[in-house]
């Protein structure tokens, strides 16, 4: 099992994209979010498990200075995962995430796949 928990903090930004084409200055909202997962080894180069993540944004995007009403975005996102082993210095992971409990940002499923090689 593992678990990362990260704090994010948004500084303003003075230079707003073209969403808000009016605006001097926006800064969007500072939230926490946390990565779980979960394996368990069913080969010796392959582990299977339950992988997810967390988002809770607890401060509304600022626009110009003024908090912009119902813009906190939240989501909970869990599936299975696979991580296959080739060898000591390369490693496929692959993940699923059907996720729930969203506001104000999209729902639906988030398919992940990632090789990593050391160097």
């Amino acid at each position: 099992m593992s678990t990362r928990i990260h704090y994010l903090y948004n500084f303003k930004n003075n230079d707003p994209n073209r969403a808000f084409p009016s605006a001097d200055d926006t800064q969007a909202g500072q939230a926490v979010h946390a990565n779980f997962a979960t394996s368990y080894g069913v080969l010796p180069s392959l582990r299977l498990g339950i992988n997810g993540y967390y988002l809770k944004q607890f401060t509304d995007l600022e626009v110009d200075g003024n908090s912009i009403n119902d813009t906190r975005e939240q989501v909970f996102g869990i599936g299975p995962g696979l991580l296959w082993t080739i060898s000591k210095d390369a490693f496929l992971f692959f993940n699923v995430y059907f996720e729930t409990l969203a506001e104000n940002r999209p729902e639906g499923e988030r398919y992940n796949l990632r090789f990593v090689y050391h160097f």
